[in-house]
């Protein structure tokens, strides 16, 4: 009798070790868990850029006019849009979008568009070949227009403040705005017209720009 006992207590306690492998080995296994975070960049982080900047221009044909001004946002790390005014022959105002090719390098490519409208002008006097006996003179109005500015040039940026260089062409919505009164009373002749095309909305932009960017 005390035999058989002390054979099923060996037994059960043999038993045991392996009932509790088993169970161990049904059990889901958690991921080992890595000590050192994991940080996800978001997509603003691939840009060099600030979120925010402002902008002065200066130059010729530009949207924003001879000398303008403007606050641009980065809406992704390659397309900002952007808003100014500016004074030069006459004032403008716009809206525009500019798409940068390496925004996370120093120096990026870059090609824009914008809209713009210029100013009112009364009254412009211009004069050819004065005291000469082909004299010239002309009185001039100039309406407001609006412009499609098609633009490209180069970003550098290197820190908070940045560069931009650009090329460009201005395109009138509507037809000529000048309306001409000649001293003769006869139309303005054709030198006196590509005079006046020198200061009217529209033709080639060169302007040179500086970024100023805003926060962090």
């Amino acid at each position: 009798m005390q035999a058989s006992t002390l054979l099923a207590a060996l037994l059960l306690a043999a038993s045991l070790p392996a009932a509790a492998q088993t169970d161990l080995n049904t059990q889901p296994t958690a991921p080992a868990s890595s000590s050192q975070p994991v940080f996800m960049a978001r997509p603003i982080d691939l840009s060099n850029y600030r979120v925010s900047s402002l902008g002065v221009d200066l130059g010729w044909g530009g949207p924003y006019g001879g000398l303008g001004f403007s606050y641009a946002h980065m809406i992704t790390p390659n397309i900002d849009l952007n808003a100014g005014f500016g004074v030069g022959f006459g004032g403008k105002i716009g809206i525009g979008a500019r798409y940068f090719v390496n925004p996370a390098k120093r120096v990026s490519p870059y090609l824009g568009t914008n809209i713009s409208r210029s100013g009112r002008i009364d009254e412009f006097n211009l004069t050819l070949d004065e005291g000469l006996p082909t004299e010239e003179k002309a009185s001039y109005t100039m309406a407001p227009s609006g412009l499609l500015h098609l633009r490209g040039g180069l970003r550098w940026q290197p820190g908070r403040v940045g560069l931009l260089g650009t090329v460009g062409y201005g395109i009138r919505f509507a037809g000529d705005p000048v309306l001409y009164a000649t001293s003769t009373g006869m139309a303005p002749s054709t030198r006196m017209r590509n005079m006046t095309d020198l200061f009217t909305p529209g033709g080639l932009e060169i302007s040179l720009g500086m970024s100023i960017g805003l926060g962090r």
